[in-house]
């Protein structure tokens, strides 16, 4: 074992400004077959998958508010760990469909796809 960083993600490196991207806890990331990263910034809900490169390639944020504690004063979309799983896990009877997202480059003109909207 080297002990080197072989890759790291930033909030920088997606050109999003530096508090966007924290949790101090109950978070994970995994890397993916096709070389891209699921990451869960479990604190504040965030759920993402970034590039090689660092491009966020979808985002989802819990809108499901609770409290993680019965006793606990304020509700939070906290969530613990995500993972992304193959169809296959899924039972055989399970509609297996997508439907794309347009992205929405006059709210996010930095992501991918967004160029000519930042050109302008």
């Amino acid at each position: 074992m080297s002990k080197q960083i072989v890759w790291e993600y930033t909030a920088e490196k997606s050109k999003q400004a530096i508090s966007t991207f924290y949790s101090a806890y109950i978070s994970n990331a995994q890397r993916l077959p096709n070389g891209n990263t699921l990451i869960d910034e479990g604190q504040s809900g965030r759920l993402f998958q970034v590039t090689p490169q660092g491009d966020i390639v979808w985002e989802y944020v819990s809108p499901f508010y609770g409290k993680a504690m019965p006793r606990d004063h304020y509700v939070a979309n906290t969530v613990y760990r995500a993972y992304a799983l193959p169809y296959t896990w899924a039972p055989a009877d399970t509609p297996h469909n997508e439907t794309a997202v347009k992205t929405d480059c006059a709210r996010y003109p930095v992501l991918s796809g967004c160029e000519a909207v930042i050109s302008q």
